[in-house]
């Protein structure tokens, strides 16, 4: 507006320009209109929504002259067998400025979702005027949708992109009247969407999420546009079996060879439970994988969604006095979990493990905010699983964090000597748009002194270490699952680079790791068993010699202001159209 408004200033100025203060000119005013000047308002609605429970709507007609009673002829076009009966001419009382059309119609003879195109025009121009409009169209008719009321959703669309936490909040729910088990969420990336601030959204108009759960064994949707832009592309969605139609493929082939991707309705709650069974789309970008962790529900008014989710915070190695080694941390639960066990798995281990547990035969109980811990008798690479149960003692949830547990003296000692210090620059977690940074500085660089291509930077936000590899071509690896001390929406984050995570996938030749100009640059994959944050440009610049301060203060937030991804609400997976295919 601002600008308009200077716009405007300028070329007020320079019509000025043209002549001079003393000059003088012959005004003629613009002639008056004559008659009643009959117009229709607009700002009246497209659509008029009627109801079963009337048998008439009015249309309002305006006029500038108010003088006198006034009858104006109305020619009303609608199609052949129309269910409205329209009059001829609208009566305007002495002294009044506004009539009312009055269209009746059985409703009886009114369907449920048919609308019928209606235009009304002053049937004579000596009764209208220049300055408003002399015809109205406009469409009438009655929803095929009612509201049920308030319900429950959960998010796991955005989630999929964003990293954050999968909400659930109050959507209001519609029902269609004319087809069983269709259903459809108004709005809800709206004004009610918790991560969304004004302006993110189109409120212009509704836009509806419907569900297809007229097969409640079958549940699908469509495409849906959810009118929500965060500054790339208003964000739209199609559920895989909408994909799959979309290629010729026919729903009951879909039910019979692919049943996974559909979701189910029972006692008023919508769930897809199968990771990636919902494609994303933003602009014009194509497709991405969502629903991620399998979390999007939708519950009708009376139904619940349940929080079965569960979180594991490593606290560490406990040694205790028999030389006994245990994983020791601290799980969370949502409010509707009712038991949960826990064991420590590997990779051949687990599916046994997991049927053990789930019947009963291993596992230790584990409580909400109660610390515990397992034994582990060798150095390696495990897996905490925990699994959660319903009140039917169904599984209603599981986890599995990874750990790399050592026993002393498993893993030959290395002799770090330290080198430089310098400032690490974490892409994952900086924001540069909004200039917000997370810069570690006085970190220390040290070598290996048994291996002069082997570096660490040490402490890296906690007690944890990078490591590096400098290879002969000068390029630089960084071994895959070494632990950050980073939390992703389901645990700790792991952190290796393009290449070793691609397995030098030629698709990402451009993103290898280099060291220049006294800079590390990292293209980096943060990462656990759910969470993929891909091609991530981490950098670590030499300040000084070790144990001397840098010369350079950066003043800017320190990763310690960062320890958890939920933080940054509005963290996007880059090239996740590969890494979620992985």
């Amino acid at each position: 507006m601002k600008k308009i408004f200077k716009y405007s200033l300028m070329l007020l100025v320079a019509g000025f320009a043209l002549s001079s203060c003393g000059d003088t000119y012959e005004y003629t005013p613009a002639e008056a209109p004559a008659g009643a000047q009959v117009y229709f308002s607009n700002e009246m609605a497209e659509t008029i929504e009627l109801s079963k429970s009337q048998s008439s709507f009015n249309v309002t007609v305006l006029r500038a002259n108010t003088e006198g009673e006034l009858t104006v002829p109305v020619t009303a076009t609608l199609p052949e067998g129309s269910i409205f009966n329209i009059p001829a001419s609208v009566t305007f009382p002495d002294g009044a400025n506004a009539a009312d059309v009055v269209i009746t119609y059985n409703p009886e003879d009114l369907n449920y979702g048919d609308y019928t195109d209606i235009t009304l025009q002053v049937g004579d121009e000596t009764f209208t005027t220049p300055y408003g409009v002399s015809s109205y169209s406009f469409k009438a008719g009655a929803t095929a949708w009612i509201s049920l009321g308030t319900g429950q959703y959960r998010d796991d669309l955005f989630t999929s992109w964003y990293s954050i936490e999968n909400l659930t909040y109050e959507v209001e729910i519609e029902k269609n009247v004319v087809e069983e088990g269709l259903y459809r969420v108004v709005n809800p990336y709206g004004a009610t969407y918790p991560y969304n601030d004004p302006g993110d959204w189109d409120a212009s108009q509704n836009y509806y999420l419907v569900i297809d759960a007229t097969d409640p064994d079958y549940v699908w949707f469509s495409e849906f546009h959810t009118g929500t832009d965060w500054g790339k592309g208003e964000m739209w969605f199609l559920s895989f079996v909408q994909y799959q139609l979309n290629r010729g493929v026919s729903l009951d082939a879909l039910k019979s060879q692919a049943p996974q991707y559909f979701g189910t309705f029972k006692d008023g709650l919508i769930t897809m439970p199968e990771p990636n069974s919902i494609l994303a789309g933003r602009g014009d970008d194509g497709y991405w994988y969502s629903n991620g962790n399998g979390m999007f529900a939708i519950a009708l008014p009376g139904a619940k969604i349940a929080n079965y989710t569960i979180e594991y915070e490593y606290v560490g190695r406990f040694i205790a006095t028999d030389k006994q080694y245990y994983v020791e941390g601290i799980p969370s639960f949502g409010d509707d979990v009712v038991s949960a066990k826990a064991a420590l798995v590997t990779d051949e281990t687990y599916d046994t493990v997991r049927e053990q547990i789930i019947a009963g035969e291993a596992g230790v109980d584990v409580a909400d905010g109660e610390a515990f811990r397992l034994p582990f008798d060798e150095t390696g690479t495990y897996y905490v699983l925990i699994i959660a149960f319903n009140e039917a003692g169904e599984v209603a949830n599981e986890l599995a964090s990874k750990v790399n547990a050592v026993i002393e003296g498993g893993v030959p000692s290395i002799n770090w000597e330290a080198l430089y210090v310098g400032s690490y620059y974490y892409d994952l977690l900086s924001d540069p748009e909004k200039e917000d940074y997370a810069i570690d500085e006085d970190l220390v660089l040290s070598r290996d002194a048994d291996n002069a291509s082997h570096f660490q930077i040490a402490p890296w936000g906690s007690d944890v270490t990078l490591e590096f590899v400098m290879n002969e071509d000068g390029s630089l690896t960084i071994p895959a699952d070494q632990p950050t001390g980073i939390s992703g929406q389901h645990g700790e984050l792991y952190i290796t680079d393009v290449q070793t995570f691609t397995g030098g996938d030629s698709r990402y030749a451009n993103y290898v790791s280099f060291f220049k100009d006294n800079v590390f640059t990292f293209y980096t994959i943060y990462y656990n068993d759910q969470d993929t944050y891909g091609v991530c440009e981490d950098t670590f610049t030499l300040t000084g010699n070790a144990g001397v301060k840098s010369a350079v203060r950066v003043s800017h937030k320190k990763i310690a202001d960062f320890k958890d991804v939920k933080t940054v609400t509005r963290l996007e997976k880059r090239n996740v159209k590969y890494f979620a295919a992985k």
